[in-house]
């Protein structure tokens, strides 16, 4: 379903244009937006049933106006509105064409600003006209320009900073009210530095199935070094003195992040967490920490740890008891693997939760006699070439069933299985996966041959997988229909090695090779017997001694 912002705001807001010139009273100047849009250009770019991606006009903090939409070509005549020479005011214009409109304040044209996704096919663009002012850094300075729309989607609001190389906050803001703009500029800087981009919220989106989504532009020294439509969390290291955190010849790098807005009741908590190696002889504690939540905390929280190179890892978040936590999500990731991405309700499920990350074998992590080791390493194609809405293709694939990646682990048999799987992809990635992007998930299951298997959507939009058992990698695999939607189809990988009938296994290639083999040994056979046959009638009539070939084959 898509949602639109005027079915949002259409009843809250007033909106004016007008054809005529306005004279403006003191201390005011005019506000012109011209329009040469073609009724052509018009009909190809929104058609006829494209309601939700009609163009408006918005000015986000004026007292006189607010809101215009135009839902037809008629409805797109030139604005004008007096607006105070002295203060700041700002213009955003939504889907369409950046050479399609023209701003003027007090007669002069302006440059068009800042232009941030909108529809994949336009942008919305924010304009400040009036007396602005921004920071003016020095010779030795850079600007940091960091440009969030915050959408209307009011469900969602992320949370975003600047830190510096010492972990203190340069830019920190958390979006709270609906299309509008939010420019977070400041002066930093600009030799031996090196500065720290974080942004988190509740959920992932995918922007193909709304009009006007969150996103970001971020700027440093004038260049552009990361934009977004879609998140659930992001980092980036930006500045002339970036070295990696850890030593990148013998350690790992364990990324965590989290956020939770807080409880219902309003009280501070936190959540623990324990980073623990795993041998097979011990667990030895590497690291712990813990996650403050409260209202004069920031809801998004960032820790990054160092661990041995090629070792396994458990990874232990705990959540506070007799808390009515509303939700939390967090994500975890080892050298550039994601383990877990998802949304977490510890008031509902246990209050611990452990992910193994790492390289972990059966022996070190599993007990060798009741379980085995369970290992998938997934990766995303660079484009999704599937989903195409509004003439773009989505930036995630999401975690779904009928429409994107979907994976169980469990019982064959219908009749062995509990109420939940043993493992599913929504305990790991709860709303999507990013493109390009690497995935594992490993984890000790019950001991079995053929019982087990993993199925996976059949139609995974271009990802690769790699499932093993123990440390083997498994290449038995056939494609089934689903249980419900026969439409449907899973390639199942059983959790064994020869668990399909042989004749299942073989390719129609080898079964016809074989056919034709059976029916030349076949020929050569009747082409004997039925020589030996004449030769018997021919030593019958002369009454010589019999031959024994015939006699043996007869």
């Amino acid at each position: 379903m898509l949602f639109s912002k005027s079915t949002l705001l259409l009843p809250l807001l007033a909106s004016i244009s007008t054809a005529t010139a306005l004279n403006c009273t003191e201390g005011h100047a005019l506000l012109e937006v011209k329009y040469n849009m073609t009724e052509d250009t018009w009909n190809s770019t929104y058609p006829t049933a494209d309601t939700e991606n009609e163009p408006f006009l918005y000015l986000p903090g004026s007292s006189q106006f607010t809101l215009q939409n135009y839902h037809s070509f008629a409805d797109l005549v030139d604005f004008e509105q007096c607006l105070p020479r002295n203060e700041c005011s700002e213009v955003v214009v939504a889907s369409l064409p950046t050479n399609s409109y023209q701003i003027l304040f007090d007669g002069n044209s302006l440059d068009i600003g800042v232009e941030i996704p909108f529809n994949g096919k336009n942008p919305v663009t924010s304009t400040e006209v009036g007396t602005c002012t921004e920071p003016t850094c020095k010779d030795s300075e850079a600007l940091v320009d960091l440009q969030y729309w915050n959408g209307d989607l009011v469900f969602i609001g992320s949370t975003y900073r600047i830190e510096d190389r010492n972990g203190n906050y340069i830019i920190n803001a958390t979006s709270t009210s609906f299309d509008s703009l939010t420019r977070n500029r400041a002066c930093v800087p600009r030799d031996n530095s090196c500065y720290t981009f974080l942004i988190g919220n509740l959920i992932q989106w995918d922007p193909t199935l709304y009009v006007d989504t969150p996103s970001y532009n971020l700027f440093y020294d004038g260049k552009l070094i990361s934009k977004g439509d879609s998140w659930l969390f992001g980092s980036i290291q930006f500045g002339d003195s970036c070295q990696p955190r850890c030593n990148q010849d013998n350690e790992s790098i364990v990324e965590l992040f989290l956020y939770d807005d807080g409880s219902t009741s309003g009280a501070d908590y936190e959540y623990g967490w324990d980073l623990t190696l795993v041998t097979g002889d011990a667990s030895v504690p590497s690291s712990s920490g813990v996650v403050p939540i409260g209202p004069s905390k920031s809801p998004l929280y960032h820790e990054t740890i160092c661990t041995p190179k090629a070792s396994c890892s458990s990874f232990v978040i705990s959540a506070p008891e007799n808390v009515p936590i509303m939700g939390m999500s967090y994500a975890l990731a080892m050298d550039n693997n994601t383990y877990r991405m998802t949304r977490w309700h510890p008031i509902n499920k246990s209050l611990n939760q452990t992910t193994n990350m790492g390289s972990c074998t059966l022996r070190g992590l599993c007990d060798e006699h009741s379980q085995d080791l369970f290992e998938l390493e997934l990766h995303t194609p660079e484009r999704n070439t599937d989903d195409m809405v509004n003439g773009r293709s989505s930036p995630v694939i999401r975690s779904d069933a009928s429409d994107g990646i979907s994976w169980v682990f469990d019982y064959s048999d219908v009749d062995k299985r509990d109420q939940h799987p043993i493992l599913t992809e929504s305990q790991y990635i709860d709303e999507a996966y990013d493109l390009d992007s690497s995935y594992r998930t490993v984890e000790c299951v019950p001991k079995s041959e053929c019982d087990l298997a993993f199925n996976i959507t059949a139609d995974s939009h271009g990802a690769s997988y790699i499932v093993r058992k123990n440390g083997v990698k498994l290449d038995d695999s056939r494609e089934l229909p689903d249980e419900f939607f026969t439409s449907r189809m899973w390639i199942m990988t059983p959790f064994g090695q020869n668990c399909f009938p042989i004749e299942r296994r073989l390719s129609s290639g080898a079964i016809a090779g074989i056919i034709i083999a059976c029916l030349v040994v076949l020929s050569i056979t009747i082409g004997v017997v039925m020589g030996c046959l004449n030769r018997h009638k021919e030593r019958q009539n002369k009454h010589d001694e019999e031959d024994p070939l015939c006699e043996s084959l007869l």
